[in-house]
């Protein structure tokens, strides 16, 4: 039996009923990458990806001052090079061929899937960063960590509830860093 306090379920994290997002807790998620069709899976649908098992990206105003009273922020929004942890496999040497070649590449998206309850690999969430090249590769024994310098980012949260029915996206996000301007 579950306890209520305030309309929420005691001992869980919930997200407001008007987001359409599913209960914490009843969704299983992983990550997915691809890169302009240089990567491959086993993962029906999505052939042209790889499992993601880490990614850092940062998006910062660069600033001075050492306060918050100090805080002077430029007009210049960065992004730090996306860093990317793929596990190693066929498609290393196309990879470092991109990287010797300074190959730019179109597209680097980042999807988010989730298993709900009556439906798996449901994209919840995806990133794509646009105009795209491999600044360094350090290699594992069992990964690759990819550096990547991108030009352009745009998110889109897709609503989905806890059977797998998807909802209107928001886009609401998008930035091209060579322009300083927003693409939303």
């Amino acid at each position: 039996m579950e306890s209520r306090i305030g309309g929420m379920v005691s001992g869980t994290t919930q997200t407001q009923a008007e987001t359409n997002s599913p209960i914490m807790g009843s969704v299983t998620t992983s990550f997915i990458v691809s890169m302009d069709k240089m990567l491959s899976s086993k993962i029906d649908g999505c052939e042209d990806f790889a499992p993601l098992l880490w990614f850092t990206s940062i998006e910062q105003r660069v600033s001075s001052g050492k306060s918050a009273g100090d805080f002077k922020a430029s007009a210049t929004l960065a992004h730090s090079l996306l860093e990317l942890h793929i596990p190693t496999d066929s498609y290393m040497p196309t990879l470092r061929q991109a990287l010797r070649d300074n190959k730019n590449i179109k597209e680097v998206y980042v999807s988010r899937s989730g298993n709900l309850d009556g439906a798996s690999n449901q994209e919840l969430y995806g990133s794509k960063f646009k105009d795209c090249k491999i600044e360094a590769i350090e290699e594992f024994p069992d990964k690759l960590v990819l550096h990547v310098r991108i030009f352009a980012r745009s998110d889109q949260a897709i609503a989905v509830d806890t059977k797998g029915t998807a909802g209107p996206a928001n886009n609401a996000s998008g930035w091209d860093y060579s322009m300083n301007k927003s693409t939303a």
